[in-house]
C-alpha cells in the first residue's frame, strides 16, 4: 500500500456505486470515501451494513440524510456517526448546490477496495 492523497481539485468521477460517483482510499483498518452529492438527484437508497461503523463528515454543500428513524440536515463541518447495524440513506443535497461527503468506514470495506482494484485497472 502506497501513499494516497486526496487532492481538493481531484475529480469525483469514479462511480463506486450505481448511485454515487466518489474516490475511495483504502487503509489498513478503515476504508475512506469521498462522495460528491449532486442537486437534483434522487436520494440514495436505505441500507445497513452490519459489519461496519461508519462516520459521514460534510466537506462543502449541505444534505439531508436519514440515520435510524431521524431525519438529519447536515452542513459543512458536520460529522455524523451511523453504528454498524443502523438502516441508513436518502441523502440528498440541498439548496440546490452540490455536496461533497466523505465517509470513514471500519473495518475495510472489501466491496469497496474491489472496486478501488476495478478502477486501477482501467
Amino acid at each position: 500500500m502506497g501513499v494516497n492523497v486526496f487532492r481538493s481539485n481531484q475529480p469525483l468521477l469514479h462511480r463506486v456505486r450505481p448511485d454515487l460517483l466518489g474516490t475511495l482510499m483504502e487503509g489498513r483498518n478503515v476504508t475512506l470515501a469521498r462522495w460528491l452529492i449532486e442537486p437534483g438527484r434522487n436520494p440514495t437508497g436505505v441500507h445497513s451494513h452490519e459489519d461496519h461503523e461508519q462516520f459521514t463528515i460534510v466537506i462543502s454543500g449541505s444534505i439531508e440524510t436519514l440515520v435510524g428513524e431521524e431525519l438529519l440536515t447536515l452542513a459543512a463541518g458536520d460529522v455524523c456517526h451511523i453504528p454498524p447495524g443502523t438502516e441508513h440513506g436518502k441523502t440528498r443535497a440541498l439548496n440546490e448546490e452540490c455536496a461533497v461527503l466523505i465517509d470513514v468506514f471500519e473495518p475495510v470495506r472489501s466491496d469497496y477496495v474491489q472496486a478501488i482494484s476495478r478502477v486501477r485497472e482501467v
